[in-house]
């Protein structure tokens, strides 16, 4: 599979959806036949060209609506619709709400359809949902381990965890919300602390910092589930909007009900 092909494929599609968009013209660009680039793009991907192109749109439109006071009306005439109601039956049919909810919702939570992105392992086909909230800053107590590479610093999150566990901090830590912060200096200098908001006695003191972070509910607690989570948002999620860019350093994990929370740092809003 020519997974290069269809990546130029994906950048053609993301770079015009706000243009109108030729199949046909694409096609004959990368020298392929319009009805086998098609079949052989819904076949990798389960969906087609077409459905693609608006689920993006619908996604960046959502978006906009969430983060701007741009009206309805200018929003769905970006995005390629002739009119509102079809805009609003389109969009309604993809999210389960109309435009007009969305522009006066106040609530923090967003959903959108992901960029596709062949060289990445961290695909996800259906619609994801994320929060943003303004985060006061905190102080957290915990253990910190450091390394000089994210292998090596996964290696020793795994052995912070046997020896919390063995010690009775991790008992400890949940009882009073538990934290982590992962972040790194340069290339071969990473660090994981591990805490709670709860001041415990012999545990080093570590600062949350203030600011609007987007919030990923990961599902899980188990460490692999976390990582593939905090990769999918780096790797994919940051590609997907128009209008959000996360911070390099640090990313917050929150533990709680059986569940773990990944909190990005996000830069001004585009």
């Amino acid at each position: 599979m020519n997974y290069e092909l269809l990546n130029k494929i994906i950048d053609y599609l993301e770079d015009n959806l706000t243009n109108d968009i030729d199949i046909k013209k694409l096609a004959k660009s990368l020298g392929l036949n319009g009805f086998i680039m098609q079949r052989v793009f819904s076949i990798v991907t389960g969906i087609t060209i077409t459905e693609y192109i608006r689920k993006r749109r619908l996604s960046l439109a959502f978006e906009e609506l969430k983060l701007t006071d741009n009206k309805v009306i200018d929003i769905a005439f970006k995005y390629g619709y002739d009119s509102s109601i079809s805009f609003s039956r389109s969009f309604k049919k993809e999210f389960g709400v109309t435009p007009s909810k969305i522009s006066k919702d106040k609530g923090d939570t967003y959903k959108i359809f992901p960029r596709i992105n062949f060289n990445s392992r961290y695909q996800n086909k259906g619609i994801i949902k994320y929060e943003i909230k303004n985060i006061n800053g905190f102080t957290i107590y915990g253990k910190k381990v450091t390394a000089k590479t994210h292998d090596d610093l996964h290696y020793k999150i795994r052995e912070l965890y046997k020896e919390i566990k063995k010690d009775g901090t991790y008992d400890l830590l949940n009882k009073y919300e538990r934290y982590a912060k992962a972040y790194s200096i340069s290339k071969d200098s990473h660090y994981y602390i591990i805490g709670s908001k709860h001041k415990i006695k012999d545990l080093g003191e570590h600062q949350i910092a203030s600011g609007k972070y987007a919030i990923f509910e990961v599902g899980y607690l188990n460490q692999k589930e976390i990582i593939k989570t905090a990769r999918f948002i780096n790797e994919i999620w940051q590609s997907s909007s128009s209008m959000l860019n996360i911070m390099n350093n640090p990313y917050i994990e929150e533990y709680k009900d059986n569940n773990c929370f990944i909190w990005m740092p996000l830069e001004k809003i585009r």
